[in-house]
């Protein structure tokens, strides 16, 4: 392996925002450590910490092993702390405005005892100033601009966790006491002037989202050294390469330099690329990795990867579009160089050991370790910030081999010692890293003791039901802030049918607006007013007490809803009249047959409306959309973005299949429903007689309907 290749490297102002010297700079392997580590330096500070994430927990525990050292543990705790402590200390705390998607995951900050904002000279700010569906995904801590860190560890919940990653310990669990899945992520240490550019970056944030300059802090070499006592230096005295992503925003131009610096590592890279991410879902680093392994000779590529990348949506979007990555990079691997694993916690029966890490290492003389995940969100559309080292002689090589062994080394259950010695003994074959890998996969476990962790293939398959749903990842996972022109260019097709836009969107203007009209007239007009759930319960009352009330009432919901009488409101009127079971039974049927009617209107009329304004181009639209299907539907079901008549006409106009929509129908419906029947049931029995079952059903009702707008919700956006 040849330092050449990676000469000049970093370039300020092309792959980076600026190329600093540290000090000293380490590496802080699992949350047991980094929370520690951070707890120490945080102890150490003396005029300013700056805290920056994308999510923040006050009641999470710093360190659990039982130290008393005078300090308090958690977060908050420690802060408030500090702060009485030292009077001339402020706290700067720059927390991501979060989607509202998020609200149930995150700790409150409207409801409970938390410190954030209660101590005066604690300042707490939600940073909103980015594009829409963007983050502030940037993990930063600075102490008083003479130590910083950086990587993909945000201080919450869910984080702490050892380097053995059991499948069970009794100190993995959340502020609540609940056990969680293991949790594998990466820190950087820098001090010197790397750690004041990362308090001038954390300065510029504050500035972009409160208009206000903070005042710089100016190293002092008078004050004691912040450098954690724990902390070996694992370099020193070298040179760190600071990359960002920021979406354009307001006055702010766009930053790529965390993309550029991907696509020139991997350009570069001879021997092998190490990877460890939680996703796998960027298009330009995809084929760029394509290209690699497509070369007759160059480099071997192994990816750590979660077995899943979260919970059911996320299994269902980032998981399908990583398998389509897979699919492309392995249909390249045209010499077998590609390997693609994830760890394996032997004894875990529920959950995967989450891989958490933005690393990258190539050839032992690159190392990379940031905030940003190998998405496409995180090349464009979110904040992200990354710190890179390339290795200035063999010793500097030999410190990253011995990292990367390390990792290596936990995954696989080996001794670091063990890993090298197989290395080696692969090269003297004329082999690489990947085969090293292999043969420590495949010799057996001593007979006594099990590991446990294993690096398991990962085949990257779906369900092909649900790859066909999906939508394009532009939309799922862009890498710009969305506009008009992305949404054209996926859904209608590009510049290939620029010249049939005008038609379409006079044709769906003209749609819309009717039938909104429509909807708008019984919410802001007299009709509103007399179309009340109680006006139509008194009409409609004798209909609970007769056999032929409920297929009366189908047929009087069916009418409704085609006229454009909001569904919300039929359901509503459906349960307050025949009862939690008998109305949510009526309600369904009622809001799957309006749907199959203004269905089968939007197709007699739309489809050849439409095909004669488009000029014929409706078939690839058409196409798109029956490639979406049943989730789409199910999607906008839960979260409508159009009212329910409206959705339906223009599915019937749209050629998308009627087996997919009915079955996304009645899917997407029948929680709304049984949401809207809990709560009505408790709203009549609270009118009635207020007794605690009442509260508690109004109470449910409310928690289902606020839970599957956030479900909804979360299934438009991407969490990361």
């Amino acid at each position: 392996m040849s330092l050449r290749a990676f000469d000049s490297l970093l370039e300020p102002g092309r792959n980076c925002w600026r190329l600093e010297r540290a000090e000293r700079l380490s590496v802080l392997v699992d949350g047991e450590a980094y929370f520690d580590v951070v707890r120490q330096a945080m102890i150490q500070a003396r005029r300013r910490i700056a805290i920056a994430g994308w999510d923040l927990h006050s009641q999470v525990r710093l360190i659990r092993d039982g130290t008393d050292d005078g300090h308090p543990v958690r977060l908050g705790e420690l802060l408030c702390h500090l702060l009485d402590r030292n009077p001339d200390l402020e706290v700067c705390v720059l927390l991501w405005d979060y989607a509202p998607i998020y609200a149930l995951e995150r700790e409150s900050l409207l409801l409970g005892d938390h410190p954030w904002g209660e101590h005066p000279r604690m300042r707490f700010v939600k940073d909103a100033s980015h594009p829409p569906l963007a983050s502030q995904h940037q993990k930063l801590v600075a102490i008083d601009g003479r130590i910083a860190f950086c990587g993909g560890f945000d201080l919450s919940q869910w984080r702490w966790d050892t380097n053995a990653h059991p499948p069970a310990d009794a100190r993995r669990v959340d502020p609540d006491g609940e056990p969680y899945q293991p949790f594998h992520d990466l820190q950087m240490l820098v001090d010197g002037p790397a750690a004041t550019a990362i308090m001038d970056l954390f300065q510029d944030r504050w500035r972009w989202a409160t208009g206000e300059v903070l005042e710089a802090v100016a190293p002092s070499p008078e004050e004691p050294d912040p450098w954690p006592r724990d902390v070996a230096p694992m370099l020193t005295d070298t040179r760190v390469g600071i990359a960002r992503t920021l979406p354009a925003y307001e006055d702010r131009p766009e930053s790529r330099e965390v993309e550029r610096l991907y696509l020139d590592m991997i350009d570069r890279a001879r021997d092998f690329i190490y990877i460890e991410n939680q996703y796998l879902t960027s298009r330009s680093l995809v084929r760029a990795l394509c290209r690699s392994l497509q070369r007759r000779k160059g480099p071997q590529l192994v990816v750590i990867l979660p077995q899943r990348t979260g919970a059911w949506i996320e299994q269902h979007t980032m998981d399908v579009l990583r398998a389509r990555m897979l699919e492309r990079m392995r249909r390249a691997d045209r010499h077998d160089r590609l390997a693609v694993y994830y760890p394996d916690v032997q004894g875990l029966d529920d959950g995967c050991l989450m891989v958490h890490a933005k690393l990258m290492i190539a050839d032992d003389a690159v190392l990379r370790i940031g905030s940003s995940n190998l998405s496409n969100r995180s090349m464009g559309l979110d904040s992200e910030c990354d710190l890179c080292v390339v290795a200035e002689d063999p010793e500097e090589v030999g410190v990253i081999r011995a990292l990367r062994q390390r990792l290596l080394g936990i995954f696989l259950s080996v001794e670091p010692e063990r890993l090298d010695r197989a290395e080696r003994q692969a090269r003297e074959r004329g082999e690489g890293l990947l085969q090293a890998i292999e043969r420590l996969r495949e010799q057996p476990s001593a007979p006594d003791a099990e590991p446990p962790i294993r690096l398991s293939k990962l085949d990257g398959e779906v369900d092909p039901e649900w790859n066909r749903q999906l939508p394009d990842e532009r939309i799922l996972d862009p890498d710009r802030p969305i506009d008009g022109d992305l949404v054209t260019q996926v859904v209608v097709g590009g510049e290939a049918q620029a010249r049939h836009a005008r038609w379409r969107l006079v044709f769906g203007t003209l749609l819309v607006t009717l039938f909104v009209a429509l909807a708008a007239a019984w919410r802001w007009t007299g009709l509103g007013d007399w179309l009340t759930p109680e006006s139509l319960a008194s009409l409609v009352q004798g209909l609970s007490h007769a056999y032929w009330g409920p297929p009366v009432a189908v047929a009087a919901f069916v009418l409704a809803a085609v006229l454009a009488v909001p569904v919300t409101l039929l359901i509503l009127a459906s349960v307050l009249v025949f009862g939690s079971v008998t109305g949510a039974v009526v309600a369904l049927a009622g809001a799957t047959l309006s749907a199959y009617v203004s269905y089968g209107i939007g197709s007699y009329l739309g489809r050849p409306a439409v095909e004669r304004m488009s000029g014929g181009g409706l078939g690839r639209l058409s196409r798109r959309l029956a490639r979406y299907g049943v989730l789409t539907v199910v999607t906008v079901r839960i979260v409508p973005v159009a009212p329910f008549v409206v959705i339906n006409l223009f599915a019937g106009a749209s050629h998308l299949r009627l087996r997919d929509f009915m079955i996304g129908t009645a899917i997407g419906m029948t929680p709304a429903i049984l949401a809207m029947a809990i709560f009505a049931e408790g709203l009549m029995s609270l009118i009635g007689k207020a007794d605690l079952r009442a509260v508690a059903l109004v109470f449910v009702g409310v928690l289902a309907i606020a839970g599957l707008t956030w479900y909804g919700r979360r299934m438009l956006a991407d969490d990361r």
